[in-house]
């Protein structure tokens, strides 16, 4: 594999697109707690579960700027 710089990602690429395919496996009425760092996908991550058809269940920011976002899988 070769190394990309993350200027040269596109939107669906590296960590989004594994958080995406992670969301979109949780069993339907399960949920998912996922812990990010990144502050873009702080702000993505929600949006992103909800396009899904996940229901964010819960957002928490911690001192050390990491964000939990719970979501449940809707459909």
């Amino acid at each position: 594999m070769q190394g990309v710089e993350a200027w040269e990602r596109g939107c669906a690429e590296g960590r989004v697109k594994e958080a995406r395919s992670r969301i979109a496996t949780v069993p339907i009425g399960e949920s998912l707690e996922v812990v990010v760092r990144d502050p873009a996908a702080k702000e993505d991550l929600p949006s992103l579960a909800r396009l899904l058809g996940h229901r964010v269940m819960s957002t928490q920011a911690h001192d050390d700027g990491r964000l939990t976002v719970t979501v449940e899988r809707q459909k």
